[in-house]
């Protein structure tokens, strides 16, 4: 047993698994960093960032402090404070020509020209009073920028107003413009717990029929076309004229009530 022991080496093909190191996995908390691509993940630059009675945002009575002052951050700064003040001139010199808006309250994304009515109509809606507070401002790499708002009137918070915008800069020479915007405002509607409820009915539709999910998720608006044309072919040209007539016929009624109780007003004021 002894003799044959010898003549069997299993050491050598151990030696060569050991003597390569770099063939050993990194830990999985370091393999993102390599694989994801920069500019994805946001750094807090400052946080709960509050206006002033001015509309400023920088201001230390407050428990706001003052955002770390850097290009992104002087251009989110002047945003806000050209809506605030209500700055129009201002607001359009940091905006890139073909600045597109993508908000949660519209079906579309808004082009150029949508852009700067709504910014227009956004100031006009806040009137003297309403003013943004910015709670918290995210700051990433390649011009990127998300914060954390809510609108308040003389100080006092707006129930419903907080919401999230997403930045998204771009370079003009030595001055950067601010190219696309991403809203996320707060819904009224606080469904609690019967949100994932919803989901999961939701989710079931969209099992039970593919077809027409697929359809529906690709092109939204055309579920919305046949009751345009049911409308158009039916409701327009025939229902709209019985309620036109009936509408008038019940002015008519009123008209003449109100002249028969002048008349009874009248003779119970004379027998009296």
């Amino acid at each position: 047993m002894n003799s044959t022991l010898p003549s069997i080496s299993f050491q050598s093909p151990c030696f060569k698994l050991q003597s390569a190191p770099q063939l050993r996995l990194r830990p999985p908390r370091q393999q993102p960093i390599h694989t994801r691509k920069q500019g994805l993940p946001l750094k807090p630059i400052h946080a709960a960032l509050r206006p002033d009675r001015n509309g400023g945002l920088n201001n230390p009575n407050r428990r706001g402090a003052t955002l770390p002052s850097s290009p992104l951050s002087d251009v989110v700064q002047e945003f806000y404070s050209s809506l605030n003040e209500k700055n129009s001139k201002r607001l359009d010199k940091l905006i890139a020509p073909d600045c597109v808006i993508e908000d949660t309250a519209y079906y579309k994304p808004l082009d150029v020209k949508c852009t700067h009515i709504y910014f227009k109509r956004l100031m006009e809606s806040m009137g003297e009073n309403v003013k943004f507070a910015t709670d918290e401002v995210c700051q990433g790499a390649e011009h990127t920028a998300a914060v954390m708002w809510h609108l308040e009137w003389n100080g006092y918070t707006i129930p419903f107003t907080k919401g999230c915008s997403f930045y998204i800069c771009s370079e003009n020479g030595a001055v950067l413009l601010i190219r696309k915007v991403h809203i996320f405002d707060e819904s009224p509607l606080k469904p609690g717990k019967w949100a994932l409820e919803i989901l999961n009915i939701v989710t079931n539709l969209l099992n039970m029929f593919p077809k027409i999910a697929e359809g529906f998720l690709k092109d939204p608006e055309a579920v919305v076309q046949p009751f345009v044309k049911l409308y158009k072919f039916y409701v327009e040209p025939f229902i709209l004229p019985f309620l036109a007539y009936y509408t008038h016929f019940w002015t008519y009624v009123a008209r003449g009530l109100t002249v028969v109780l002048h008349i009874l007003y009248n003779l119970i004021k004379r027998l009296i």
